[in-house]
């Protein structure tokens, strides 16, 4: 069980979010594990937009699911009631998420909180609700905020077991997680595993070179720019994509081998880092 936190000091566009929910969903179509992804951004539906059309997602999340029994709009509002108030357990987690794939990939989000207040109140719950996750879950992947404004984003990276650092091709980006690996112990720690989002294989700026300028001994992870599969994340239909594209059956010409091969060889990476950092502990 293990928590993989995706961040990212660099405040432009990452494609952070795509690139969670890509190796996230590569991993429960291929891999036999359970997956939670937690979205800790409020206001921005992304994640959930990647799996249904605006319309359908805006409903599923205000309708909730199992019957109506659970409001999908409390998700993570109503774990964080069950934090405060001591009652949550690993196994009532999966009450309030959404099921993507069965007994494989959920998705924990949250509506936009009511105020400054509750928002805070969410934040300051966010450690323990990851925590207990990963005692439930083999892998929780969390989306956090960027930067390091906040103490529970200092505090959900201090308690990862692998943190994602998404970083650019832009030298402006890669000359500042340069510095930030400089001045921050954390960052020098054998947990971080960058990750080049939206990757151009045709720049100069490539794996090698990047890998070469950041002080990365290995070669690094990377989520290519693909055009089907940034179409599934607007039209709601990433599932559907990985579902087509299995390894086992697709052709190895087709022009999406490069994309899911290289989304293949991001989770192992994430996977070996996982077991690298445990087996140190």
């Amino acid at each position: 069980m293990a928590i993989v936190t995706f961040w990212s000091n660099i405040k432009k566009e990452t494609a952070q979010t795509l690139s969670i929910v890509a190796i996230a969903t590569y991993m429960a179509v291929e891999h036999n594990s359970r997956i939670l992804i937690i979205d800790t951004n409020f206001n921005n539906p992304t994640i959930s937009n990647c799996f249904y059309d605006n319309k359908v997602a805006q409903n599923q999340v205000m309708v909730g699911m199992y019957g109506g029994r659970v409001d999908l709009g409390s998700g993570i509002s109503g774990l964080t009631k069950l934090i405060t108030s001591g009652k949550i357990t690993p196994e009532s987690i999966t009450d309030y998420t959404k099921v993507i794939f069965k007994n494989r990939l959920e998705l924990l989000t949250n509506v936009n909180p009511e105020n400054e207040i509750e928002a805070e109140k969410i934040k300051n719950g966010f450690n323990e609700l990851i925590k207990m996750a990963g005692h439930y879950y083999d892998y929780v992947f969390v989306d956090l905020h960027k930067g390091l404004d906040h103490n529970f984003i200092k505090q959900v990276l201090n308690d990862s077991d692998v943190i994602v650092a998404n970083i650019t091709q832009r030298m402006r980006d890669l000359e500042e997680f340069k510095a930030l690996r400089a001045s921050d112990p954390l960052f020098k720690s054998e947990k971080i595993l960058p990750l080049i989002g939206r990757y151009d294989r045709f720049s100069k700026y490539t794996k090698k070179n990047v890998a070469r300028f950041i002080g990365q001994r290995r070669e690094l992870s990377a989520v290519p720019y693909n055009t089907l599969f940034f179409e599934a994340a607007s039209e709601g239909t990433v599932r559907e994509y990985f579902l087509k594209f299995r390894r086992d059956i697709m052709d190895s010409t087709d022009r999406n081998a490069a994309f899911i091969n290289e989304i293949d060889r991001s989770a192992s990476n994430i996977m070996a880092k996982i077991q690298e950092v445990q087996m140190r502990r």
